[in-house]
């Protein structure tokens, strides 16, 4: 399958992977042929993207690092507590941390689990899917970071509601897609010390939960917000926060602009590592996240265009890649080249241009 942007949708695709509105409800089922209708629905409900079947490709399974149904009621939840807030009343904390726990005993229970795909979300969903998709890397970062089950919980309760105080924020502007004026991003700057005021009165709540919401904004070298806090100043929960709002930020379709591939977000990542964000976290996030995902296309410096199938832990950028296209392979044999093995091959491009990617076929 191949993620393909709603404006390159052609009626006759088959849908591949199931796609939900924030709500829980399918939007469409996987296997479904698009039609014109559909594709027009798509528009009118600001999906970005699709992941489509490719029958010129190899069928691979792209592993999910938590399931759609832990997805869908984490931000069932999160909606539930954005509503407590908008209409006044206690935060349930007690439904929270339950739906955190299956959060880390989802995370817990894997060996090995690697992030390939983000989930695709309509524009306006997106404070909710991104929240929820922050709150399951933190908690795999704090795994690699040997929290035990307790701290797991608080980091993941800070991480779900660490946008809690954009409820208070105009929704015209957070959905703007244009730049921001300075007054606008000022307003907008003001939702963490919403966040924290509101969520620091919830019985249940540590106080380490809710300064990740205070804190999330700030950046290792003192050049963040509210509070310019520098360094080991910024609570350890926090800096992971803002590690993996970053990451997720940048590998979302937004309004304004796509997401950014696997492989080019990382490399964002460690240009901001030499200011903005701990090194030393931002490290733990990167062994967790495939820098090739399984299902990317790409071409080698050998010239041969290839699928990424499988990936090595020790060295998450040498993937195992099936070669697809080249001068000498042989059609009928499955050619699979492990380039943790292959020290001389490596990956040249990832194709993710629809143009580029009918050319190469």
């Amino acid at each position: 399958m191949r993620k393909v942007l709603t404006g390159d949708l052609k009626p006759g695709m088959r849908v591949a992977k199931t796609l939900y509105v924030s709500d829980g409800r399918i939007l469409l089922n996987s296997g479904v042929i698009l039609k014109e209708a559909y594709i027009r629905r798509l528009k009118e409900k600001d999906i970005p993207a699709v992941y489509i079947m490719d029958e010129t490709l190899p069928e691979v399974e792209v592993p999910e690092f938590i399931s759609d149904q832990t997805r869908l009621q984490t931000a069932e939840t999160l909606r539930g507590c954005m509503n407590s807030i908008d209409m006044g009343t206690e935060l349930n904390a007690r439904k929270i941390k339950k739906t955190v726990n299956e959060i880390v005993d989802e995370l817990t229970s894997k060996r090995h689990v690697i992030v390939h795909l983000n989930d695709i979300r309509a524009y306006d969903d997106y404070t909710f899917g991104h929240s929820v998709s922050v709150t399951a890397l933190s908690i795999l970062t704090g795994i690699s970071l040997g929290y035990n089950k307790l701290e797991l919980r608080d980091l993941g309760v800070g991480a779900l509601l660490h946008d809690a105080g954009k409820i208070k924020i105009d929704e015209s502007i957070l959905l703007k897609p244009s730049k921001l004026t300075e007054n606008e991003f000022e307003e907008v700057k003001q939702h963490p010390r919403i966040g924290y005021d509101l969520i620091k009165e919830t019985d249940g709540i540590s106080f380490p939960s809710a300064h990740i919401a205070y804190q999330h904004h700030e950046k290792y070298n003192g050049s963040g917000y509210p509070r310019g806090l520098k360094g080991d100043d910024i609570l350890e929960f926090a800096q992971i926060v803002a590690v993996a709002d970053i990451y997720d930020a940048i590998t979302t379709d937004r309004v304004y602009r796509k997401a950014l591939p696997a492989h080019k977000a990382l490399e964002v990542m460690h240009n901001l590592m030499q200011a903005q964000l701990n090194p030393d976290i931002a490290q733990m996030l990167f062994k967790n996240v495939a820098v090739y995902p399984i299902g990317s296309v790409v071409e080698l410096n050998t010239g041969e265009l290839g699928i990424v199938v499988d990936v090595n832990k020790e060295d998450l950028s040498a993937p195992v890649v099936r070669i697809i296209k080249g001068d000498e392979i042989n059609q009928d044999e499955i050619t699979e080249i492990d380039l943790m093995h292959n020290k001389g091959i490596i990956i040249k491009d990832v194709i993710t241009d629809r143009k580029k990617w009918e050319d190469n076929k």
